[in-house]
C-alpha cells in the first residue's frame, strides 16, 4: 500500500509559536457578485491555495490561508502575499495587491488569469508565477526570503506525486467552520483534460492529457479525510476536483476498483463526462464504490452548437445515458451555455424544457464567455466582437461580447428566463419527486438545496458593486498572440511575450528529470 508523505502540520498560527519564522498570507479574492461560491453543493475550500500551503510549510514558513468569500484579511503584516487569481476576481486581486504593497509586503499573483496576462499582474504585483506552482513555489519562496524576488516564473507540468497530499493540510481544514464549505472534503486525483473545448482554459494551463495520483495514494487521503473531514457520524462526502474523472476509462476503473476493494466507506461526487454512462460495468463500479453524484458538461442540447466549440456530445443520447445514470442511483447536475453562433432567441426555452424532459436534476446555465487564452477569445478578438474588456464582468452570466442571432440583452435575459423557467417550483417538486424512490434521501435533500439556491440567486445574476478593470491594449495585443496559440503553447507565448515586454529578468525553474 501507498502511504501518504510524512509532514507535520505547522501549529505555528494557532499557538503563537515560531513567530521567528517567515509568516505567508495566501489569499482567495473576494467575488463579489452572483457566483457557485452561493450555490450548495460547489462552495468548495480553495484547493489551490491548500497546495501551496503545504509547500511553504516544507520550506519552513508559517501560513495563513484566506478566502475573503468568508473572513477578512487579518490586521497582521506578513513577510510575503500570494493570490490566487481568476479572471472575474482579478480587479479586487489588484486592489488587495496594491493594499499589502502599501505597507511594504511583497506580493506574487499566480492563477490562471496572471499566467495569461502576466505584463497586466506585474503592474500590481512584485512577482508573477505563470503555470503551476508545484515544481516553482520553493525557490519563489526562497527568494523572497533573501530579498531577491524576481519579477517572472514559471512552472511546469509534473507528475502528481510532487503536488502535496491532504495530510499536510487537513489540519486547515479542520480549523474552518464546519458548513462554511459544501462540500468541505475535495481530492484531486489527476490534472489534465484529454478534450480541446474552444471555451476552456483548462488545457492551456495544466496540459492535454492527464496525469493521475496512485489510487491506493487516494484511498489513503479519502480515509484521512473520513476521520478529519467533514462528516455526520459515519456519512463522509467527497468530491473529486478532477476535470473530467471519466477522461482516462482505465485509470477510472482501477481508482474505482481501489476504492471498492479498500472498503474506506465515502460517499462521492465528481465532474465527468457524459460518456461514462457508455460503459455499464464501470457506471455500475462507480456506484458500488460510493457515487452518489455527477456534474456533466452537456454545454448545448444542439448538435450544431457542440461541433462549434469542439464538443463531442450528442444530445440525442442524452435521455438514455441520464436514465442509465438514474438507474444505479446517481444524481446528474448538468451545464448548459447560450451564446453560441447556432443559439437564436428561441435557444433558452428550448433548452430549459428539454433540460427538464431527459432528467437532470440540477442545471447550471451561463453565457458563452471568451475567456484570456482560450480559442473563443481568439476569434472574437480578431471578428471585433468583444464588446468589454472590464474583467468584472466575466462572470458567465454577462455579455460580453455581440452574439450572431440576438442582441447581448437578449441573451442576458434569456439566461435569466431560463433559470426561472427550469427552477419554477412545480418542474422543481415533480423532479424531486420522479427520482426519489431511487435516490439516498440525503441527497434528494442536497439537490433540493441546490435547487433553491439556484432558483433564489440565479434568477436575476448580480454582478460585483465594486470597480472593475479594464484592460489595456497593449495588453489585449499580447493576449490575443496567446490565446492564438496551439493550446499547448498558449503559456509559454504569453510567457515570452511578457519577458521580452518588460526586459525583466525572469526564473525558469529546471522540471526535475523524469
Amino acid at each position: 500500500m501507498v502511504r501518504l508523505a510524512q509532514h507535520r502540520p505547522d501549529p505555528t498560527i494557532r499557538t503563537g509559536r515560531g513567530a521567528d519564522r517567515p509568516l505567508l498570507h495566501l489569499v482567495f479574492p473576494r467575488w463579489g457578485g452572483t457566483g457557485l461560491h452561493l450555490t450548495f453543493g460547489h462552495r468548495m475550500p480553495p484547493m489551490a491555495l491548500l497546495v501551496l500551503a503545504a509547500h511553504a510549510r516544507r520550506a519552513g514558513w508559517r501560513v495563513r490561508v484566506i478566502d475573503e468569500n468568508f473572513e477578512a484579511i487579518p490586521d497582521e503584516r506578513p513577510d510575503l502575499a500570494a493570490l490566487t487569481v481568476w479572471t472575474s476576481t482579478a480587479p479586487r486581486a489588484y486592489r488587495v495587491a496594491d493594499r499589502y504593497r502599501e505597507q511594504g509586503v511583497p506580493v506574487v499573483l499566480g492563477g490562471v488569469h496572471p499566467s495569461l496576462l502576466p505584463d497586466e499582474a506585474l503592474r500590481h504585483a512584485d512577482s508573477v508565477l505563470c503555470g503551476e506552482a508545484d515544481d516553482t513555489f520553493a525557490a519563489v519562496l526562497a527568494d523572497a526570503a533573501a530579498g531577491r524576488l524576481q519579477p517572472l516564473y514559471r512552472g511546469h507540468w509534473q507528475g502528481m506525486d510532487i503536488v502535496p497530499t491532504v495530510d499536510e493540510w487537513v489540519d486547515i481544514l479542520s480549523g474552518w467552520p464546519l458548513t462554511r464549505y459544501a462540500p468541505l472534503n475535495t481530492v484531486q486525483t489527476t490534472r489534465g483534460c484529454r478534450f480541446n473545448c474552444d471555451f476552456c482554459s483548462v488545457i492551456r494551463i495544466n496540459g492535454r492529457g492527464s496525469r493521475h495520483r496512485p489510487p491506493d495514494q487516494v484511498v489513503e487521503e479519502l480515509r484521512i479525510l473520513k476521520r478529519r473531514g467533514q462528516h455526520v457520524g459515519g456519512f463522509t462526502y467527497v468530491f473529486f476536483l478532477d476535470d473530467d474523472l471519466a477522461a482516462d476509462l482505465d485509470y477510472t476503473s482501477d481508482l474505482l476498483e481501489t476504492m471498492e476493494r479498500s472498503k474506506v466507506k465515502v460517499t462521492w461526487g465528481a465532474q465527468a463526462s457524459i460518456g461514462l454512462a457508455l460503459n455499464p460495468d464501470l457506471l455500475d463500479l462507480a456506484a458500488r464504490s460510493g457515487c452518489r453524484a455527477l456534474f456533466t458538461g452537456f454545454e448545448s442540447v444542439s448538435r450544431e452548437s457542440l461541433i462549434e466549440c469542439n464538443k463531442k456530445n450528442r444530445p440525442g443520447q442524452y435521455g438514455e445515458l441520464i436514465e442509465r445514470v438514474h438507474q444505479r442511483g446517481i444524481s446528474v447536475e448538468g451545464g448548459f451555455i447560450f451564446g453560441f453562433d447556432h443559439d437564436g432567441p428561441g435557444v433558452f426555452d428550448e433548452t430549459a424544457e428539454f433540460v427538464d424532459r431527459i432528467g437532470v436534476d440540477v442545471a447550471h446555465f451561463s453565457i458563452l464567455t471568451p475567456y484570456p487564452g482560450t480559442h473563443t477569445f481568439s476569434r472574437m478578438m480578431a471578428d471585433g466582437r468583444i464588446t468589454s474588456f472590464d474583467w468584472k464582468r466575466y462572470t458567465l452570466y454577462n455579455a460580453v461580447f455581440t452574439p450572431a442571432q440576438m442582441s447581448a440583452f437578449e441573451l442576458e435575459q434569456g439566461l435569466r428566463r431560463a433559470y426561472r423557467s427550469f427552477y419554477r417550483a412545480r418542474p422543481r417538486l415533480a423532479r424531486y419527486w420522479r427520482e426519489s424512490r431511487r435516490r439516498d434521501p440525503r441527497f434528494g435533500t442536497a439537490l433540493a438545496v441546490a435547487g433553491q439556491n439556484y432558483a433564489t440567486h440565479y434568477r436575476n445574476p448580480a454582478l460585483s458593486e465594486e470597480p472593475g478593470y479594464e484592460a489595456r491594449p497593449d495588453d489585449l495585443a499580447r493576449l490575443a498572440l496567446a490565446s492564438a496559440a496551439p493550446a499547448q503553447e498558449s503559456l509559454a507565448v504569453a510567457y515570452a511575450g511578457a519577458t521580452a515586454g518588460n526586459g525583466t529578468t525572469t526564473v525558469q525553474v529546471t522540471p526535475r528529470q523524469r
